[in-house]
């Protein structure tokens, strides 16, 4: 794990951005917010890693084999556009994990939020992908009792292993201080 601190936050609501792409999240009382993140700013080029390829080529191609600037600008500005959505995409995205639930919001067109209490969640999950372990990236997922799959995700996160660990104290408090007990 890196010696970095996790992104902390005061105990207070989440406000939504000025431009109002994420949700307000108001907090319980008692429920003070441990982690907010979201994608690293890799996730333009890896969260579809096979577009940006494809884009790239057929740029790399236009300028090559295609007379006249035209087209070269319209691929140019094909890629810009395509670059562009995926930072809207990006900055839409916020992770968040509470004293008392994990949440992530997403969506430009149509926002979604998917939020789990923490007592519900049973499995944290860590993916890491060649390209995400060379670069300290990952996906978490967390998965609720009763469900088949992962039920909140937060893709491309930085230093997700701290994240994780966050998360396995909160679900696991027994264990945390079991630990400390057998420590002593």
């Amino acid at each position: 794990m890196s010696d970095r601190p996790a992104k902390r936050a005061q105990a207070t609501p989440i406000p939504a951005d000025p431009s109002g792409r994420t949700a307000r999240i108001e907090l319980g009382e008692g429920e003070e917010i441990l982690i907010v993140t979201q994608p690293h700013w890799l996730y333009i080029v890896l969260d579809r890693a096979w577009v940006f390829v494809l884009l790239a080529i057929a740029v790399a191609a236009t300028w090559l084999f295609v007379p006249g600037a035209a087209w070269k600008a319209v691929s140019i500005l094909v890629l810009l556009a395509w670059v562009f959505w995926q930072l809207a995409e990006r900055a839409s995205r916020r992770y968040v994990l509470t004293s008392r639930r994990v949440v992530s919001i997403a969506g430009l067109l149509r926002q979604g939020i998917v939020d789990a209490p923490i007592r519900n969640v049973r499995q944290v999950t860590m993916y890491k992908s060649f390209p995400e372990r060379v670069l300290g990236l990952g996906t978490l997922g967390f998965a609720t009792a009763g469900t088949g799959g992962q039920d909140v995700i937060w893709r491309l996160v930085d230093r997700p292993g701290e994240c994780f660990g966050e998360a396995r104290r909160l679900i696991d408090p027994e264990t945390s201080t079991n630990t400390k007990d057998s420590s002593e």
